[in-house]
């Protein structure tokens, strides 16, 4: 089984040689990497020239985002499975093995998802390991979207991601999946270390708001009560942040992953 391995990136020369190194590491041959940069200005080609089979599917073009990238990157793939890793996450040893054997045994499976391990990048930073779940998803992306893989035929059928969502993409994608019965496992295996900062990071998130009201997930009385909590939560911890700096954030995000319900 073929797998297509997309690497979104934009001057991602401190982080890709991981990336690309945990993708090489992997046992398992039958893959292609594609990588689809939005014109780094650093030293990001230099260091997937080391690799050739990355070098093979780079592509270098302005896009228009994050998604606009992956959207571009699936148009090129030809795996029958294709999995998404940023330039600043990896893989664990052995997570493609895991993932293809899942796929192979279950046919009409159309999308496999286990947890992740986020963590910072600073000494004594918080770590935390999250699960996939769809027991919370109408309250926001329970499904850890960097330890997802995802039939190519899935997308072509479902469509791509929706570039109007800045940072919630991957949300409004998972939930038109599960809407239309796209069959889902989740395993309860950790397939992906995910450094902490990504575009996810923010406690509030408007994209959020408008994918759930898309979806009708919850009341409009329900979505501004949300949204307004959200967003004092969200001014408030900006604001000790902006008094404390980057302990207190470290401590912030170690005290928020742990009191995450779906962990």
């Amino acid at each position: 089984m073929r797998v297509s391995v997309i690497i979104p990136t934009f001057n991602s020369a401190q982080t890709i040689d991981d990336t690309l190194r945990s993708i090489m590491s992997q046992d398992w041959q039958d893959m292609e990497i594609i990588v689809q940069d939005g014109g780094s200005l650093d030293d990001t080609k230099s260091i997937v020239e080391k690799y050739p089979i990355a070098m093979s599917g780079w592509q270098s073009e302005p896009d228009q985002g994050l998604y606009d990238a992956m959207n571009k990157g699936i148009s090129r793939a030809t795996g029958e499975v294709v999995a998404i890793l940023n330039s600043d996450d990896t893989w664990m040893p052995n997570t493609l093995e895991q993932v293809v054997s899942v796929f192979s045994r279950n046919p009409d499976i159309g999308i496999v998802s286990g947890s992740i391990e986020v963590w910072e990048d600073l000494p004594n930073g918080a770590e935390v390991m999250l699960k996939s779940s769809l027991v919370h998803l109408h309250q926001g992306l329970t499904i850890q979207h960097p330890a997802t893989f995802v039939r190519r035929s899935v997308y072509h059928c479902m469509g791509f991601f929706n570039t109007r969502y800045r940072i919630g993409a991957d949300y409004d994608f998972i939930l038109r999946c599960v809407q239309a019965n796209i069959p889902l496992v989740i395993i309860d295996t950790v397939l992906t270390r995910m450094r902490a900062g990504g575009k996810g990071s923010s406690s509030f998130s408007v994209d959020n708001w408008r994918i759930r009201r898309s979806h009708k997930l919850s009341s409009p009385a329900g979505e501004i009560i949300a949204c307004a909590t959200s967003f004092a939560r969200y001014v408030v911890r900006q604001f000790l942040i902006r008094v404390f700096g980057k302990k207190f954030l470290s401590t912030l995000r170690g005290y928020s992953w742990n009191k995450r319900i779906y962990r």
